[in-house]
């Protein structure tokens, strides 16, 4: 499945963000979901204070990294072993 992403590729960009654009927008290719893993069709996704800490460099992380975890949308899929949700069902 195709899904677009907010990807960052290195931390510690110059403010203001809006100038040196340290996201990039960019379509992936996304796995059927793994056991324990439901995948979300997301109809809105946002970025927060921690997302800003990650792409300034005070929460380092691994990079790449797709940003954006506070989301809404409803479950397409599940992968082996999930009992709560199911296709259809409302995540936010």
């Amino acid at each position: 499945m195709k899904a677009r992403i907010a990807l960052l590729r290195s931390m510690g960009a110059a403010r203001p963000y809006q100038d040196s654009k340290p996201l990039d927008i960019v379509e992936v290719d996304l796995d059927e979901p793994g056991a324990g893993e439901v995948r979300v069709k997301m109809a809105a996704a946002g970025l927060c204070h921690s997302d800003l800490s990650v792409i300034n460099g005070d929460r380092p992380r691994d990079m790449p990294v797709a940003l954006g975890h506070e989301a809404s949308g409803v479950i397409e899929a599940i992968g082996p072993g999930v009992s709560r949700f199911a296709p259809g069902t409302m995540w936010f």
